[in-house]
């Protein structure tokens, strides 16, 4: 499944390309800030990455510049998200090495379409690559060899074309690694270390030629070599597996060369790391003629690296795949083995310790077992790694303790004026709730306190003091009232009626009939009225929303995400989402801007709910939850209920137009229902 990363500081839009793209089928991850998107790139790369440019502490910018550092990630495709539309900000994406810009605000067809886009032109280029065909191996070999013993490389070899060339072998593939590289070279001046790597190479290479292999890339302080059969009978993934041992050996004996021309510098002893892995591989040449260079991409390759990456945490100096070992028959010496879960493989790798060989190598020392302080430096490094880490998860871990301590002082309510506080009963995103009395007169009351000053969050602020100002402008007995508010530089509150009767999620789980369905749905059609009279969109209506009086009628609450049908257009992004996914209209989904039909949607999925006690739409994912919504056909209802079904397939049409045009015509349809219902009952 392509995997797509999300990086975006606002809740709600993450939320929101989640949806979008998962109901797509692909697999979305998010971040919520530059930091942790390089952090989850590192762990599992991506084939897309949806990055916002305006972030706090590492903008967008700072992520593709960090990510188009490191080779592993130069063709990663990257699209920023981004409100900016001036020519130098994109200018300054496209050269640090932005695919694309996709602007806020946008529609669902806008984003799929530039995704697809993307992910297409990615993999045209791979199968480009893939489809190309490489030159006799033995010309490669020649060429490395005359590399490294200085002969000349034969005249005719200038005629090789230029370009790139591949072709698709089977073979085994071999990652080295120096351990403690950088503070070797840290400890080194520039000459020293280009003196010590040129001669570490020199004796590291020569296990490779030995066995057949040819040594593609000298990696920095790496090696990657890969071993094919050139004739019927030959055994890449033994040859591998002993020219490791050569290398491993090699560098083993390395050391005293270390010592005698840098012993008054106390290096790090000196060892290396090993990853082998068989299987089929994509082989190419790059270059003019004269100066080409191989590599080799494919999954194989991927696995041999992952496993020479995990040498250093495992302590193991040699780790090669089940396949390699296996294929290599006998004569190879193994020791412990695991289960690995590789970055960008979606099934585990067994990893098998490989700890020496019978087979020997004419001139060199492959045979035997490796010695006692190889697997000490391995595991030294290992220790290492462990502590590093168990110091950062201590950190982690107190600075964790130290947020959730400044959270319970910050959860204590503050003192509100003419009220006392007597319990919390709830918490929701942008509040907490508690339960109190009006000390003028000791009714019970309701106070929902932020849960940050307003100097922290303005724009929560902002749409706290908006829940007073819709609420309080809407007179009607199904609607909550509104008794007071205050706000003050520390907090702000509001407070409204109690409702100890619960809400309607309470009423469904025990159960409603449908005689009682129709009443609340006229209940609440009624304080939709009065709402989208007033220009007021809920946009988040649930049963949990629904509070119950203890006269039984109901009354519409929460309207911490609501809108003004004018302020719309002007303020909701098309790339916004709210609400919650059991109960979103299909063109919130698709991000469309909200209407009284939305409400009249998230009704209609409490109406289903009423009258059979279960939602419509159930999905264990979200993305098969979105899918639902957008393309399931409206269930239908009991035969004992079927008096109902033409007002629910109206109120859960697809298309917005197609549902009831407001609350009016809703509560006229409750109406000729009711009558009906009543005339037959008559007649009957």
């Amino acid at each position: 499944m392509t995997k797509i990363l999300v990086i975006e500081d606002d809740f709600q839009i993450r939320l929101n390309l989640q949806l979008m793209l998962k109901g797509e089928g692909y697999e979305v991850t998010q971040a919520a800030d530059g930091k942790e998107g390089l952090v989850q790139i590192s762990l599992s790369r991506p084939d897309l990455v949806i990055c916002d440019v305006m972030m706090p502490e590492l903008d967008g910018y700072g992520v593709l510049e960090a990510l188009r550092a490191n080779p592993d990630n130069v063709d990663l495709p990257f699209m920023f998200l981004t409100a900016l539309d001036d020519r130098a900000s994109m200018r300054r994406g496209m050269n640090l090495g932005a695919d694309d810009f996709l602007n806020k605000p946008f529609t669902r067809d806008e984003l799929l379409a530039a995704v697809n886009s993307h992910l297409s032109k990615h993999q045209r280029v791979v199968d480009a690559l893939s489809a190309r065909i490489v030159s006799d191996p033995d010309e490669m070999r020649a060429r490395f060899r005359g590399r490294v013993t200085g002969r000349p490389v034969a005249a005719e070899d200038d005629a090789f074309a230029a370009g790139t060339t591949g072709k698709m072998i089977t073979g085994t593939v071999l990652f080295s690694d120096i351990r403690n590289f950088t503070t070797i070279s840290e400890r080194l001046t520039s000459a020293q270390t280009a003196e010590l790597l040129n001669a570490y190479f020199y004796g590291a290479c020569a296990p490779v030629l030995a066995s057949g292999g040819r040594v593609v890339k000298l990696l920095g302080d790496g090696m990657m070599a890969v071993f094919a059969p050139e004739k019927p009978g030959d055994n890449h993934a033994r040859a591998a597996l002993v020219a490791a041992m050569g290398i491993a050996l090699a560098a083993y004996k390395f050391g005293d060369w270390i010592r005698e021309r840098h012993g008054e510098h106390a290096l790090p002893k000196f060892s290396v790391g090993i990853g082998i892995h068989s299987g089929e591989m994509i082989e190419t040449l790059i270059g003019p003629a004269g100066g080409n260079a191989i590599t080799l991409i494919g999954d194989s390759v991927n696995v041999a690296s992952r496993l020479e990456a995990r040498t250093k945490a495992m302590g193991w100096p040699i780790i090669a795949s089940r396949t390699t070992v296996d294929a290599a028959g006998a004569g190879i010496r193994t020791g412990r083995s695991i289960m690995l879960d590789l970055r960008g493989r979606s099934t585990a790798v067994e990893a098998v310790e490989i700890t020496g060989t019978d087979h020997q190598l004419e001139g060199l020392d492959t045979a035997g077992e490796l010695p006692p302080e190889i697997l000490e430096a391995l595991a030294a490094n290992a220790r290492d790694a462990a502590n590093a880490s168990k110091a950062v998860l201590n950190e982690t871990l107190r600075m964790i303790t130290s947020d959730l301590a400044h959270a319970r002082n910050a959860m204590l309510p503050p003192a509100v004026a003419g009220y006392r506080i007597v319990s919390k009963i709830g918490q929701g995103g942008m509040s907490h709730v508690y339960l109190a009395r009006r000390e003028s007169d000791g009714e019970q009351i309701v106070l929902k306190i932020l849960n940050a000053r307003p100097a922290d969050d303005p724009e929560l602020f902002q749409r706290f003091a908006q829940e007073y100002m819709l609420i309080s402008s809407a007179q009607h007995n199904n609607v909550v009232k509104i008794y007071d508010y205050g706000f003050t530089d520390a907090y702000a509150f509001i407070a409204m009626e109690y409702m100890p009767k619960g809400t309607l999620k309470d009423a469904i789980d025990a159960g409603l009939s449908e005689r009682q369905a129709l009443s609340v749905m006229a209940q609440l059609a009624g304080g939709l009225r009065e709402l989208h009279a007033r220009g007021i969109i809920h946009r988040d209506l649930k049963p949990a929303n629904i509070m119950v009086r203890d006269d039984g009628t109901m009354a519409i609450a929460d309207f911490g995400i609501a809108k003004k049908l004018q302020a719309d257009a002007e303020q909701t992004l098309h790339g916004e989402l709210f609400g919650t996914p059991y109960y979103l209209a299909p063109e919130l989904i698709e991000g469309l801007p909200a209407s009284e039909r939305s409400d009249l949607y998230s009704l209609g999925i409490m109406f289903y709910e009423m009258l059979t006690g279960s939602k419509p739409f159930q999905a264990e994912a979200i993305s098969e939850l979105v899918t639902q919504h957008l393309r399931a056909p409206v269930p239908r209802l009991p035969q004992t209920l079927a008096d109902c079904q033409s007002v629910l397939d109206r109120l859960l049409a697809k298309n917005p137009g197609e549902r009831y045009a407001d609350a009016d015509a809703l509560l006229v349809a409750i109406d000729e229902l009711w009558s009906w219902r009543a005339a037959r009952a008559q007649g009957s």
